[in-house]
C-alpha cells in the first residue's frame, strides 16, 4: 500500500479495550485508530490519567503503542496537579522522552487525539517539532470553559488562549469533533481551516431483551448532565407516584462519586458500574430509554454547543429508544432533529410526558439509530475523513 506507515500517533488518553471500564477519549480512540491502523508505524502513549495495564490496551493497537515509563509518568502527573512547583517539567519531559522513537519512524506525521487540557496540545505539538514530524490534531473539546469553571484567572485563561493558538496555527490540519467546536476553533484562535471528524464505532449485535421499567444513563457525571439528571429523577418521582408503576433509573457510575456530584440519590436510583461491553449492551437494550441530558445554565453554552458525548455511540447501537433533554443550540439535539431521530425534549414537562409514554407505549426505534450509526459513524467514513485531511491516497 502505497501511504503505508506514513502516521505516528500520540495520545494521553490510553486506547482501551471495549470491556475496560471507561469513557470519553479511552474508549472512543479505539474505533478511530482502528480504521486507519494499517498507516500506523507506532502510538506514543503519556498516560496523563489513569494508568491501564497492557491488558486493558486495544489488543489490536497494543503492539504499536510504546509508553512513557510509569516513573516519570507519576512525576508529571504530580507536578500537572501542583503547578506552583512546576518548572515547567510535566510539559516538557513526555515529549523529550517520547521523542527519539518517533524521530526514528517512517512516518512524516504526528496525529494526536486531544482532550480538554491545554497542556496536551502543547506537549503534542512539542513531541512534533522534536520528531521533525509535520503535526495534525484531533480536537474534542474546548480549552477555555474549563479552566473558567475550575476558577482560574483571566489572566491564565488568556495566557491558555495564546497557547493553544500558537499550537493549533502551527498544525498541518486540524479535525473537531463536531461542526460548532470547528467553528468555535476557527474564531477564537485563528485557525484558517478545519475538517469535522465524527466519533466512529463497531456495534456488536444488538441483544434482544424484554423491556424493563427502567432509564439508563451511562458514563461521568459532570456539570454538563448533572441538572438533567436531576430533572430526570423530579420526573420519574412524579410518575412513580401517580401510576405506582416501580420505574427505576440506572446509572453507570460509582455511586459514592454520583452522589458527590448530585446529591443524596432517591431510592429508585441504582448507580454502579457495567463490568463487561456485553453487559452494558444489554442494560442499554433492555431499558425503556437511553437518557442524554445536557445543561440548560447559558454558562455552558459554548461547551453544550460544540461537544458531542460519546456515550451517544453506544446508545445508537444498542437503546430500543434514546431521549435527548437540552436546549435547541446543543449538538446532540441539533444532531437528533437533522437526522429525523426519535426523541427530542427541552423542558422537565416535556420529559415527564415523554416517561408516561414510554411506559404506556415502549416504542423501539433501534433500527433507525443503527442505520444513522452505519452512515455516520462507521470506520470506513473515519478512514476516508482522515485519509483525505492528511492528504494520503485512500486504496
Amino acid at each position: 500500500m502505497k501511504n503505508n506507515k506514513r502516521i505516528y500517533v500520540y495520545v494521553e488518553d490510553t486506547p482501551v479495550h471495549r470491556d475496560v471500564v471507561a469513557h470519553g477519549l479511552y474508549r472512543a480512540s479505539s474505533p478511530i485508530l482502528r480504521s486507519i491502523h494499517d498507516a500506523i508505524d507506532g502510538i506514543a502513549i503519556y498516560s496523563a490519567g489513569p494508568w491501564f495495564d497492557d491488558a486493558d490496551i486495544d489488543p489490536d493497537l497494543f503492539p504499536l503503542c510504546s509508553r512513557m515509563p510509569r516513573l516519570p509518568t507519576l512525576l508529571c502527573k504530580a507536578l500537572h496537579r501542583y503547578p506552583a512547583l512546576d518548572p515547567g517539567i510535566s510539559r516538557t519531559l513526555p515529549p523529550l522522552l517520547l521523542a527519539p522513537a518517533v524521530r526514528r519512524s517512517p512516518a512524516d506525521t504526528l496525529f494526536s487525539i486531544i482532550g480538554a487540557d491545554v497542556s496536551n496540545l502543547t506537549r503534542a505539538a512539542r513531541l512534533a517539532k522534536r520528531a521533525g514530524k509535520s503535526h495534525a490534531v484531533y480536537l474534542v473539546d474546548d480549552f477555555l470553559a474549563p479552566l473558567r469553571l475550575a476558577g482560574a484567572s483571566e489572566a491564565a485563561v488568556q495566557s491558555a488562549k495564546a497557547e493553544a493558538g500558537a499550537a493549533l496555527r502551527s498544525a498541518s490540519h486540524v479535525f473537531t469533533i463536531t461542526e460548532g467546536l470547528g467553528e468555535y476553533i476557527r474564531s477564537t484562535y485563528g485557525v484558517a481551516s478545519t475538517t469535522t471528524l465524527r466519533l466512529a464505532f463497531e456495534p456488536s449485535p444488538r441483544p434482544m431483551l424484554p423491556v424493563k421499567n427502567q432509564i439508563l444513563y451511562v458514563g461521568g457525571i459532570n456539570f454538563l448532565y448533572a441538572d438533567g439528571l436531576r430533572d430526570l429523577f423530579k420526573a420519574v418521582e412524579r410518575v412513580r407516584n401517580a401510576s405506582g408503576v416501580d420505574l427505576t433509573v440506572r446509572l453507570t457510575q460509582n455511586a459514592t462519586t454520583a452522589s458527590r456530584v448530585l446529591g443524596e440519590l432517591p431510592p429508585f436510583v441504582v448507580s454502579a458500574p457495567v463490568e463487561t461491553a456485553e453487559g452494558l449492551a444489554a442494560e442499554i437494550a433492555s431499558s425503556l430509554f437511553a437518557f442524554l441530558p445536557y445543561t440548560f445554565d447559558p454558562r455552558h453554552r459554548t461547551m453544550v454547543s460544540t461537544s458531542f458525548p460519546s456515550k451517544s455511540m453506544e446508545y445508537l447501537a444498542y437503546a430500543r429508544s434514546i431521549v435527548v433533554y437540552g436546549p435547541d443550540y446543543g449538538v446532540a439535539t441539533q444532531r437528533f432533529r437533522a437526522a429525523a431521530l426519535p426523541s427530542v425534549v427541552s423542558s422537565p414537562a416535556e420529559l415527564e410526558e415523554m416517561i408516561r409514554m414510554h411506559l404506556i407505549a415502549p416504542p423501539d426505534n433501534s433500527s433507525l439509530y443503527r442505520e444513522h450509526l452505519a452512515s455516520s459513524h462507521s470506520l470506513a467514513a473515519t478512514r476516508r475523513t482522515l485519509f483525505t485531511g492528511l492528504g494520503l491516497e485512500l486504496d
